[in-house]
């Protein structure tokens, strides 16, 4: 039966929309193509790049971070300032203990507390209270830090004996010539000149840093091994000179 002519347009009309729709899916799917080999494309120009920034990135980090161990961390440890608790110090002015030594007689409570503070001992060439002293360095720190200032010291490096009788008129001492124990008052520094000094504490005793463990100078192994190398003991009477302040 032959078809309406209305009917056959409609369906001509039908079949050109059909091939219409299947030209436009195939453009469509040729560009969704052609888009996502561009997009793969500049992907892969930033790729490699990025790869050998991300790397040097890494390089750098694990390097600030080795630098940053063994400059910062390894000495702190080593000193007990990480793990000590912050009651241990390892600072440039010698300070070995932490607590308030103001006052007139500060520094002579400070020496005590080294004194009785076994991880400081004896030593001349480590004298710096990192954590050794000697006799004179402990003398000189113990003025450090109970308010006195490198300018009032005269100098940024620890006293010697000879140093120390030098300075000490400067912070308002005045030299006696030393004759008996009873003669003395706490604070009194004491002189034998050329060999030792020592800070008088009272009650016929004084503190010094005294000797290293093996009874000599060089003090190889820091703190104090024998509970000696920095002590409160007998004052002795064999002095020179005693300082007082005026």
């Amino acid at each position: 039966m032959a078809l309406p002519t209305v009917l056959l347009k409609a369906k001509d009309v039908i079949s050109k929309g059909a091939k219409v729709a299947k030209t436009a899916g195939a453009v469509k799917s040729a560009t969704s193509n052609s888009n996502e080999e561009e997009v793969k494309s500049f992907i892969g120009i930033f790729k490699t790049p990025i790869i050998i920034v991300s790397a040097i990135a890494g390089t750098i980090l694990a390097f600030i971070l080795v630098v940053f161990i063994a400059i910062v961390a390894i000495p702190q440890i080593l000193t007990g300032s990480i793990f000590g608790g912050g009651s241990l110090s390892s600072s440039g002015n010698g300070s070995g203990i932490s607590g308030n030594y103001s006052g007139d007689l500060g520094y002579v409570q400070w020496a005590v507390d080294i004194a009785n503070d076994d991880s400081h001992g004896y030593s001349q060439p480590n004298r710096f209270g990192n954590p050794d002293y000697d006799c004179s360095s402990l003398v000189y720190y113990s003025f450090l830090n109970s308010g006195y200032t490198t300018d009032d010291l005269g100098t940024t490096y620890p006293w010697t004996v000879g140093v120390s009788m030098q300075h000490l008129p400067n912070l308002g001492f005045e030299r006696h010539t030393f004759t008996s124990v009873d003669d003395l008052m706490p604070g009194d520094i004491l002189i034998r000149v050329g060999q030792h000094t020592a800070i008088y504490v009272g009650d016929g005793k004084k503190v010094h840093a005294s000797m290293d463990e093996n009874g000599g100078i060089a003090g190889t192994r820091p703190g104090d091994q024998t509970g000696t190398e920095i002590v409160v003991d007998a004052c002795g009477s064999n002095w020179t000179y005693y300082y007082r302040r005026s």
